[in-house]
């Protein structure tokens, strides 16, 4: 059986961009493929190959903050077409607050901002949305 301590919560988390330590409410996008290639030799082979490929396309991860005025910090600067030469790293923290699992892209580019909808009937925060675009993933532990 296992106990609650050896189970990772998704609500304790840090995001690092260019190593700037960065508040966020909300990511997703945080994911790993590979592109795959079927080769068909002639002869009597009994099936295909399956090979790894590079891959062509980038992820996106989104990532949700609500709004701070005069902040000051890395946000204010990030605008669509900066590249994050540092890349992405996310942590996402245990019960004790030690990192239980940590996530890294290499360099990734800004691809969009966007600020979300301004409703006076709601009552909410208001959210800014970046979306990045990156190649590469890395779980690191």
């Amino acid at each position: 059986m296992i106990s609650h301590d050896q189970i990772v919560v998704n609500y304790r988390f840090k995001v690092l961009i260019d190593n700037y330590d960065v508040s966020f409410a909300k990511v997703t996008g945080i994911g790993m493929d590979a592109q795959m290639e079927n080769i068909a030799e002639g002869g009597m082979n009994a099936g295909n190959y399956i090979t790894s490929t590079v891959l062509n396309n980038a992820k996106t991860m989104h990532l949700e903050t609500g709004v701070c005025k005069n902040s000051g910090n890395v946000l204010s600067r990030l605008r669509p077409g900066m590249m994050l030469n540092q890349g992405i790293v996310i942590m996402v923290m245990g019960y004790g607050g030690n990192i239980d699992v940590k996530y890294a892209t290499d360099a990734a580019l800004v691809t969009k901002w966007e600020v979300a909808a301004l409703d006076a009937k709601q009552g909410e925060i208001l959210i800014d949305t970046f979306e990045v675009a990156y190649s590469r993933l890395w779980l690191m532990n």
